[in-house]
């Protein structure tokens, strides 16, 4: 692995490697490493990661990664500061205002600020600080899952690793921003991966407050994304990102359609997002 040392976190790669090993979670082993320079020798993981093979037989690799996530939670996470907290998620938030409303869409921030958003927002961080916080992966879906000997499962791209809700990884696979599974299947999941948790970590909650947990973690998330596949469009020349943001925005609305909490929210939507949105992607893709 090349990764040039000024803007990869090596040290922290090679550590979570080790963590994530230490609770049973199959990872690429560092063999060698030249932090000084960015090189990194690591075990072959294949090629073949989870989200094709889920098109097909979603239920049966699904399972297989829900099984990974209590051992997840477990990971050690040694940094005191690498930590989700309400500064840093409404920090995410910020990017689905500068760079999705503002400068892909062209909304005005008095247009967008009209709309009073913040009591929904607000909602999203304390909903996400006030969940049970453990170890989180970040960016757990199915091109970050690869599938060894057609049966095994192993975790990459780790290093993001910090302490966070307990919502957030399983919601990321279930709404995975690349492929979208059918609701009933989605549910029956979620109810599977709180009964793993409530065997792992003795919940103290019940499934209706996990899935709102969930629900809310998903929406904070997607709304984080937009920002980001539009700043990937914008800055970084990388437009593919626009063809996933249609899935995006419909998780978005999916989840701002069942609580009234969110009707600011969904209205913003309805009349500044929607009906400009298709276009401006067909506009910018070739």
């Amino acid at each position: 692995m090349d990764a040039p040392p000024d803007t990869e976190k090596n040290a922290e790669f090679i550590e979570f490697s080790s963590q994530y090993a230490q609770v049973g979670i199959d990872v690429p082993r560092v063999i060698f490493s030249d932090l000084a320079r960015g090189f990194l020798c690591l075990t072959d993981l294949g090629s073949q990661s989870l989200l094709p093979l889920a098109e097909n037989d979603s239920i049966y690799w699904y399972r297989k990664a829900l099984r990974t996530l209590p051992l997840l939670a477990k990971v050690t996470v040694n940094d005191d500061t690498a930590r989700y907290n309400a500064a840093f998620f409404e920090l995410e938030l910020t990017l689905f205002k500068d760079w999705f409303c503002q400068q892909f869409l062209d909304i005005s921030m008095s247009d967008i600020e009209s709309y009073s958003l913040a009591p929904c927002l607000d909602w999203l961080v304390k909903s996400a600080t006030m969940q049970p916080q453990v170890a989180t992966h970040r960016d757990f879906h199915g091109r970050n899952i690869m599938v060894r000997d057609t049966q095994s499962l192993a975790v990459i791209d780790f290093q993001d690793t910090v302490i966070g809700p307990l919502t957030y990884d399983v919601i990321s696979l279930l709404k995975d921003c690349y492929f979208k599974l059918d609701n009933e299947t989605q549910q029956q999941l979620l109810r599977e991966s709180y009964a793993l948790y409530q065997d792992s970590l003795s919940l103290a909650m019940t499934f209706d407050e996990y899935r709102q947990y969930a629900d809310l973690m998903g929406l904070q998330r997607h709304l984080k994304v937009c920002g980001i596949f539009s700043r990937l469009h914008l800055r970084d020349n990388k437009s593919h990102y626009l063809n996933d943001l249609p899935l995006v925005v419909d998780y978005i609305m999916q989840v701002c359609n069942h609580y009234p909490e969110l009707k600011q929210l969904q209205t913003f939507f309805e009349k500044m997002i929607l009906p400009t949105l298709p276009k401006r992607i067909e506009q910018c893709l070739p």
